[in-house]
């Protein structure tokens, strides 16, 4: 009885305080010993973290006659195979989200770039890790439909960018086109071998 009152008292006197903590709200998460929030301008975060290990930038809406008017950044930190991969997404100057990835990798691990590396999930950072700059990229415009799980943050009947990037892994092999949504490996197939 005594230890059941006990933990009452305990639950009503820590429980608000650990809620109330700076940081235990929505999107934080440590950074070294500092601490990033969404909201958080790209500065603020390079200040605390560090600059990124690799950038990558989407136009994510056009007007016909004008061009781009507006641009998602992704910026991805690789803490080496003991941590995960993390990416920030940046959308008008603000930190909006934050993903965890898969483990991350050594430095000295990059540049296998088999066909059998190539496949669906894998993040953009992970296929220039890997594979290195691809020969060629073009952006297109696909309609995600009702119901769709495209993954992303897509409304039904929207127009989403996809890129597509070229890679050659050898001479005597086809090459590659990769297609990717939000910076997303979501189809490899394959087409002719080089001249």
């Amino acid at each position: 009885m005594r230890v059941f009152c006990s933990m009452k008292v305990l639950m009503f006197l820590v429980f608000p305080g650990i809620v109330a903590l700076p940081g235990a709200a929505h999107g934080a998460f440590r950074c070294g010993s500092s601490l990033v929030d969404v909201g958080d301008w790209p500065v603020e975060v390079e200040e605390r973290c560090g600059a990124p290990d690799y950038v990558a930038t989407y136009p994510t809406a056009t007007v016909p006659g004008i061009g781009i008017v507006g641009e998602v950044e992704h910026w991805y930190y690789n803490p080496g195979p003991q941590g995960f991969i993390r990416r920030l997404e940046f959308r008008n100057g603000k930190l909006r989200h934050e993903h965890s990835l898969g483990y991350g990798f050594a430095g000295d691990s990059a540049g296998d770039c088999s066909p059998a590396r190539l496949q669906s999930g894998l993040s953009e950072f992970e296929m220039v890790a890997y594979c290195g700059e691809p020969l060629s990229r073009r952006v297109t415009w696909e309609s995600v439909g009702r119901g769709s799980t495209a993954p992303g943050h897509y409304r039904a009947d929207q127009l989403v960018p996809v890129e597509e990037w070229l890679y050659e892994t050898g001479k005597t092999q086809f090459r590659r086109i990769v297609k990717l949504r939000n910076g997303r490996v979501i189809q490899v197939r394959t087409t002719k071998k080089p001249q």
